[in-house]
């Protein structure tokens, strides 16, 4: 069963220093990218929101096992400093769960 998670958080230590678009923000951004495509991550949505001052993603995983496994390596790999992870779940969905349906 496929798992969608909300996650916020900011940019790991890895970026400290790295300047946008040269070899070694590349080779980061390569790396982030590969941990996700290999867990099986479909990205929903992804960017900055100003509102909070944080970075949001919504991927979608084949399983909980795998959104967990990037987790631990984006974090290990100080990629990226989740805040907060959990599951997204979908309006008519939640309002039928809520409703007792």
């Amino acid at each position: 069963m496929s798992y969608t998670s909300f996650s916020i958080g900011t940019p790991g230590r890895a970026w400290d220093g790295i300047e946008f678009g040269s070899p070694e923000w590349n080779e980061l951004f390569t790396k982030q990218m590969g941990i996700l495509e290999a867990a099986g991550a479909e990205t929903v949505a992804s960017g900055y929101s100003a509102a909070i001052g944080k970075w949001v993603n919504i991927n979608t995983y084949p399983s909980m096992e795998a959104n967990l496994k990037v987790i631990a390596e984006l974090s290990a790999s100080q990629l990226f400093e989740i805040e907060n992870s959990g599951p997204f779940v979908d309006q008519v969905e939640m309002m039928g769960m809520m409703m007792g349906s």
